[in-house]
């Protein structure tokens, strides 16, 4: 039996979120304009209010995340091969910086965590942190997980997904790899997959941080509280993340994805 102080504090957090308050402000506005008897506007204001409230449900963001985690399921550690290096898109790590002089672990976090893990496990003897950050955020996360400096070679100029692409085939060619272990998270590993096209090497899916996916698991195995189901602003930013990936997802569908050019032999 959940005591009564518990439940008691969800929904009164619920109800005191911002996400929850214009939600209600807008059922306010709809009633205040039907006491009015201008229904039209007040249809259209009811409308907004379930448009916002079906967006910030944790079933559509879990559901619409799960489609994109599903095509790359996770992979036993061992059952993932070796490789000459392993690629890691930056994300979900903060710089450090004066002001915290240490890298900072946010959502996606999990992606240089499996990138150590794959080193460790000497599944590659090389570790490709990209994006502008990495220097700042990757390289000294991943050092103090284990991974040797010189083990390290971080691409700096990488501003999205293609230039990740783009910018990190000079250094995989420069040392020779033909396989990469391609570290990402799993709603984001289709689209990676798509843009990385490199030619002369194969690249190997490694997904991780699977949200979506962990919570269908635990919706199987048991009912989830009701005030986990209620609409907020993290479900519905996530739907934004993952709706990010299906637009680029059709975007190159219809346009070919950069790829680097091979060099003159």
């Amino acid at each position: 039996m959940v005591p009564f102080a518990y439940v008691f504090f969800k929904w009164a957090t619920w109800l005191c979120m911002p996400y929850t308050l214009a939600m209600l402000a807008l059922l306010a506005v709809a009633v205040w304009l039907l006491f009015r008897k201008q229904a039209k506007p007040a249809v259209c204001v009811l409308a907004v209010a379930a448009f916002l409230f079906a967006l910030g449900l944790p079933a559509v963001s879990t559901a619409v995340g799960y489609s994109l985690e599903r095509k790359f399921p996770p992979t036993p550690l061992e059952a993932i091969p070796s490789a000459d290096a392993i690629v890691v898109l930056g994300g979900g790590v903060g710089a450090a910086s004066e002001a915290v002089p240490y890298p900072e672990l946010y959502w996606s976090a999990d992606r240089a965590i499996m990138a150590a893990r794959l080193f460790r496990a000497g599944k590659a003897p090389l570790i490709i942190p990209t994006g502008t950050g990495a220097p700042q955020a990757e390289k000294p996360l991943l050092e103090a997980l284990g991974v040797p400096c010189s083990s390290i070679v971080c691409e700096d100029e990488a501003i999205d997904t293609a230039t990740n692409a783009t910018k990190t085939v000079a250094i995989l060619r420069a040392r020779g790899c033909k396989r990469i272990l391609l570290v990402t998270s799993a709603w984001h590993m289709p689209r990676a997959m798509m843009l990385f096209q490199i030619p002369g090497v194969e690249v190997v899916p490694v997904g991780c941080d699977y949200e979506s996916t962990l919570a269908v698991a635990r919706a199987q195995e048991q009912r989830p509280a009701i005030w986990t189901m209620l609409p907020g602003p993290e479900p519905a930013g996530r739907l934004a993340y993952y709706a990010k990936e299906w637009l680029g997802i059709l975007f190159y569908s219809f346009r070919k994805p950069p790829v680097a050019p091979v060099p003159a032999k």
